[in-house]
């Protein structure tokens, strides 16, 4: 029986949210009855094609979705709930419902309570993730989507409680919610996360990767807290969360027929993680100085190939090794005469691994750049972007032009290339393959 694959639903993942949903109608009635209930209703229908820059002219992506959102006004209280539809011809996995922000708010003077599914942002970085983690990525997808689209909402309790000049924010998740990843051996995704075979000894072996173990009970929560202040001269926050790394490691096994390796074994997991980290934003005239920095412990990392190879061939499972991480980022905004220039510089660091141990190389660093502007009275708007590896020099770059054909109907077109660097090494070039080029169009109603 062939292994299922790692996957962001987790079990019972139907059942939970039927349960979700029933709580939060039960909530819903709870509005004050007295006071006027308004009701808005808004939504978009979206569909998008990406073709990839080479003679296969088979679909790297082709999504058509529905969103609609309600919002409920009623005195001090406040509901939201957003479902989607969408209908994926190159991935089935991603046909189906989903949930997406589904909350319940209440405010009474400087308090604020919010209960239920919601998108937390923690941060100044543009794209990057320290210390933005409370939200996972969702990572079946890439073209046509900015980071914000990719974040996935998370259920939980949040309290709020602001003064004149700064704010407390305080938050509880009871139950884990990894990154999603690709799950269906159709997406083009899917290759870039789990490998079809490995090099073992000089043979070449068949993977299957194992089912995920998730944390599931109130025990296994994730707490947050966060600081913020805001004064003329400067915003800053200080920013801690006790939580678990979304994206799993995972434990290698060789499984033997006789004594001839015949298959390698792929157990993913998930461990606890600490972050403290805190972020900066400092107005000098025109443009805007950016800065941030996460310390993050539990990370797990692939031990050298040597290493797993020899562990593995004497029969031994593979586990990744603990490595603490440290991020520093600093960039500048600038807006001259209606353009948007933004530029980043960011290291990711681990300390303990400077004498190596790990696959993944001691210091990461790297360049962000994006630009952008409005035409004809907004009309028309062009963007490019560009993210570059200064260890490997591999890249990740796209443009797009959006026309707004009218205040409801929008129409983008674009292309997201990926470059290896060198010796096809670093996190960009192994999207190398999937260089395409997109439409997309978007009514809003």
């Amino acid at each position: 029986m062939k292994a299922r694959c790692c996957s962001v639903r987790l079990a019972g993942h139907i059942t939970r949210l039927k349960k979700f949903l029933a709580a939060f109608l039960f909530t819903f009635t709870l509005l004050p009855l007295s006071a006027q209930v308004e009701l808005e209703f808004h939504g978009t229908a979206e569909t998008l094609q990406a073709a990839p820059f080479s003679k296969d002219l088979t679909l790297t992506d082709s999504r058509t979705a529905f969103t609609g959102e309600v919002s409920a006004y009623a005195g001090a209280a406040s509901a939201f709930v957003s479902l989607s539809a969408e209908y994926n011809g190159v991935s089935p996995e991603r046909t189906g419902l989903s949930l997406g922000e589904t909350w319940m708010n209440w405010s009474a003077g400087n308090f604020q309570l919010r209960l239920g599914r919601q998108l937390v942002s923690w941060g100044a970085a543009d794209g990057l993730v320290l210390t933005d983690v409370v939200c996972p990525q969702n990572l079946t997808a890439y073209a046509g989507l900015d980071f914000a689209g990719s974040r996935l909402p998370v259920d939980g309790v949040r309290l709020r409680y602001s003064f004149p000049v700064f704010a407390v924010d305080a938050l509880w998740i009871p139950l884990f919610s990894p990154a999603r990843l690709p799950g269906d051996e159709q997406n083009p995704l899917y290759g870039v996360f789990y490998p079809a075979s490995v090099d073992m000894g000089g043979a070449s072996l068949p993977v299957s990767v194992l089912e995920a173990g998730l944390p599931q009970t109130i025990a296994d929560g994730e707490y947050g807290l966060r600081l913020s202040a805001y004064t003329p001269a400067l915003d800053f926050s200080l920013a801690l969360f006790y939580g678990w790394n979304d994206i799993p490691h995972f434990r290698k096994d060789l499984r033997f027929s006789g004594p001839v390796p015949e298959r390698l074994e792929l157990a993913p997991g998930y461990a606890r993680t600490l972050m403290a980290g805190a972020d900066a934003s400092v107005p000098l005239g025109e443009f805007l100085l950016r800065l941030e920095a996460a310390c993050t412990g539990g990370g797990r990392y692939d031990r050298s190939a040597g290493e797993t190879a020899a562990a593995l061939l004497a029969g031994q499972a593979d586990e990744p090794v603990e490595k603490h991480k440290l991020q520093l980022l600093a960039g500048l905004d600038w807006n001259p005469s209606g353009w948007t220039l933004s530029v980043q510089y960011y290291e990711d660091l681990l300390p303990n691994a400077y004498g190596g141990g790990t696959t993944r190389p001691w210091r990461k660093n790297a360049l962000t750049l994006r630009v952008g502007r409005s035409f004809f009275r907004e009309l028309l708007s062009l963007s490019a972007w560009c993210y570059l590896d200064l260890r490997d020099f591999d890249a990740a770059a796209g443009a797009s032009a959006a026309w707004a054909l009218t205040d409801s109907l929008s129409l983008s077109l674009g292309s997201d290339f990926f470059t290896g660097g060198i010796e096809n090494r670093g996190d960009y070039g192994a999207y190398k393959d999937l260089s395409a080029l997109w439409i997309k169009g978007i009514f809003r109603f």
